[in-house]
């Protein structure tokens, strides 16, 4: 009985992260899409991009590049972890 059980949590577990992995690069825009104070800080990130480039070497600019990719990657985990979790959290309460 325990047993079943065990397995049957570990199937949805693997829905949701499956859900998530096919869905990933659009969920967190079209939470995020309308929303004006993100909107706001994103032309302010790509005008603050535009103009470091401008004004630094190229060398320096794909390290930059580099470092920025790294640090997406972390936050996409961050967000994966944050969703995963919320789930998580929404299947307890549903039982």
């Amino acid at each position: 009985w325990l047993g079943c059980r065990i397995v049957r949590g570990a199937m949805e577990n693997q829905k949701i992260e499956d859900y998530y992995s096919e869905h990933s690069s659009t969920i967190f825009s079209e939470m995020l899409g309308e929303d004006e104070n993100y909107q706001r800080l994103k032309k302010a990130k790509l005008a603050a991009e535009k103009a470091l480039q401008n004004v630094i070497s190229k060398e320096a600019w794909k390290q930059y590049l580099a470092l920025d990719e790294i640090g997406n990657e972390l936050e996409c985990a961050r967000y994966k972890a944050m969703y995963l979790a919320g789930a998580a959290n929404c299947k307890k309460l549903e039982e």
